[in-house]
């Protein structure tokens, strides 16, 4: 997997793992992945058998409802002796009906495991506090941006923080890059019974535009190297929005390689992706478990 940015697209193909519940994003941590629903309802499976073992729903997702966008472990412990790193999941809906739309936001969770009895505790939130600035985050005034929520990427290698924004008027995707909030970061919240950290314009390290990207799926990152999914479900040949993969290397700022994933079978609306060790698995929203193999 070492060169996965310098194979061409002609030379990846996709190998069916198994098959499990529709939903949106998850994560892996050991042997275990945690796959998501939008309802924040969560299906674990135990990836040395390939089986279902357990669901819950998140802590606290009757107040956040997050949609589970983007799922992503964190390097960083509750506490010592806890078997999973801390779970990072943006809320990343549609609420445009309410006052507070809850644009880029990421909730942090401690998950702990009791044999095959899985729990979630919200224990932080993280929050953009510029999504109001024209410059910086929102491209259009009042609420027309078509998705405004942003996507939160944690790289455990670099102690960094990716968040992502489709810019509509701009037709671009912006990236920003934060060092990666500590859980003892942030103020007291009595509405949530969190900290809340508030990421300013002044904790960005970096920030960056490239092209748009239609409708932003779920990301995994790895030393400075961010795999985002892209699109929704091939529904003919003049499809606008068909799956993709893109590569994009945050410390050259620049896209490495886009990976027409319909062009290797992979046709329905992209949702997951992560290591599991060196392999990249990938999930659409039917629930397909795939793995992606650069040749």
């Amino acid at each position: 997997m070492e060169n996965i940015n310098t194979k061409i697209t002609d030379n990846i193909k996709a190998v069916s793992v198994f098959n499990g519940v529709v939903g949106q994003d998850g994560a892996i941590s050991g042997d275990y992945m945690l796959r998501f629903e939008n309802d924040a309802t969560c299906t674990v499976y135990l990836l040395t058998s390939n089986e279902q073992i357990a669901q819950f729903t998140l802590d606290k997702a009757d107040i956040m409802k997050p949609h589970c966008n983007t799922v992503c472990f964190g390097g960083e412990y509750f506490e010592d002796g806890d078997e999973f790193p801390l779970l990072y999941i943006n809320v990343y809906n549609n609420y445009a009906s309410e006052e507070d739309r809850r644009e880029g936001v990421c909730c942090v969770y401690r998950i702990q495991r009791d044999g095959t009895l899985f729990s979630s505790t919200l224990v932080q939130l993280i929050k953009i506090g510029f999504v109001d600035d024209i410059e910086l985050w929102k491209s259009q005034p009042d609420n027309s941006d078509r998705r405004p929520y942003g996507n939160f990427i944690t790289d455990n290698e670099r102690n960094r923080l990716y968040v992502y924004v489709m810019r509509d008027k701009t037709w671009k995707t912006r990236y920003f890059e934060f060092e990666m909030p500590r859980l003892s970061d942030g103020v007291y919240d009595e509405k949530y019974g969190v900290n809340t950290v508030i990421l300013s314009s002044e904790d960005i390290k970096t920030q960056f535009d490239l092209g748009y990207s239609n409708y932003v799926q779920g990301g995994c990152a790895r030393n400075g190297i961010l795999y985002s999914l892209e699109g929704g479900t091939v529904k003919g040949p003049d499809s606008k929005v068909p799956p993709r993969l893109k590569v994009i290397d945050m410390k050259k700022q620049a896209l490495l390689s886009t990976v027409e994933l319909h062009s290797f079978g992979l046709s329905i609306e992209p949702e997951l992706i992560d290591f599991y060790g060196e392999a990249l698995y990938y999930m659409d929203s039917s629930g397909a478990v795939y793995t992606i193999e650069f040749e």
